[in-house]
């Protein structure tokens, strides 16, 4: 009975949680972006948002089998599925419960192939960093070659950046941090004998192996081009989205970019990117000649049409992994 309870549970929850977060957005949109957000729907090509979709789940298959070749480099073969499974429930959970999709990943690999924690979150944390590296080439690139119709944008980041690195407060700051924590670890390692501070060492080192796992893997070649797969399907899902609708079918390459450019740091600022993105978008479109009205409606069709891709098969994700590594290992035991 307990373990029959625990099965239905593992359904139940996931499920749960899934509904919780469509209404937990929904309460959080006012009358008008609800109005704008329904108007949107039902003007809508479903075809490219659809094509958008699966465009989408191919990009995250990709992102488990390219995690495939770091978790060799560390000595441990783990099925592209189970990596897919473990990636897509990582951003089921960051939509409730931002930065702890990344732990969610981890701690799957660790219950269900063995992958010490420290070791997968490692991986995890070098490919989060190689992909901020792309972002902010795609966003310079974008910037240089569209600076007159961004300048507004341009001058904004610029001047902040500025102000930042030219306050006398910002350096001393960030030299004390520097000093602090050099001061910490020779404090520590003095004390790494005690088994508390033997832990944070060991975990310690198997994030700094995580992240040389990119660096010594033997399939460097075949890792590239799986990630600049992965971005090129990122792009292609949301540009597809714009011809959904007649009034942004037309845009090129240039408002294609910028949108992209704005659209990828609302989700990372803002968890989920709930309300920013849809105005990212809107505001860049106008730049375009989009009126406000239409940039905001694909704002909201993109937004939902890759909030769904993630609620539903994020959520099977939680569901089916449990289910088909037990299925897997029952299929392997009988032969």
């Amino acid at each position: 009975m307990k373990k029959q309870l625990l099965q239905l549970l593992k359904i139940i929850l996931p499920l749960g949680l899934g509904v919780y977060l469509v209404i937990h957005i929904y309460n959080q949109l006012d009358s008008a972006q609800r109005t704008a957000l329904f108007e949107a729907f039902k003007g809508a090509n479903y075809f490219w948002v659809g094509l958008s979709f699966c465009l989408g789940v191919l990009s995250h298959y990709i992102r488990g089998y390219r995690w495939k070749f770091q978790l060799e480099a560390m000595g441990y073969e783990v099925p592209v599925s189970s990596n897919f499974m473990a990636v897509m429930s990582g951003y089921m959970v960051n939509m409730v419960l931002p930065r702890v999709g990344e732990a969610t990943r981890a701690i799957v690999l660790q219950r269900y192939h063995g992958v010490p924690f420290q070791k997968g979150f490692g991986s995890i944390m070098a490919e989060r960093a190689l992909d901020f590296i792309i972002l902010l080439i795609i966003c310079t690139a974008t910037l240089i070659m569209q600076y007159a119709a961004l300048k507004k944008y341009a001058d904004a980041l610029e001047g902040t950046l500025f102000n930042k690195l030219g306050s006398p407060l910002f350096w001393l700051v960030f030299l004390t941090l520097i000093l602090l924590v050099l001061l910490a670890l020779r404090w520590l390692r003095s004390k790494r004998a005690n088994p508390l501070f033997g832990w944070i060492f060991n975990f310690i080192d198997g994030l700094i192996e995580g992240i040389r796992s990119v660096i010594r893997m033997k399939k460097r070649g075949a890792y590239i081009v799986a990630t600049v797969a992965i971005w090129m399907l990122y792009i292609a899902m949301f540009w597809l989205c714009f011809f959904s609708l007649e009034q942004t079918a037309y845009l090129g390459v240039d408002a294609i970019s910028a949108g992209f450019v704005v659209g990828s740091f609302a989700i990372v600022l803002i968890p989920g990117g709930i309300g920013a993105f849809p105005v990212g978008i809107m505001e860049v479109l106008t730049l375009y000649g989009v009126p406000e009205e239409t940039g905001f409606a694909l704002g909201w069709i993109l937004w939902f049409s890759q909030t769904t891709m993630i609620v539903i098969v994020g959520g099977l994700s939680l569901i089916l992994l449990p289910i088909y590594l037990k299925n897997k290992k029952k299929s392997y035991d009988e032969h």
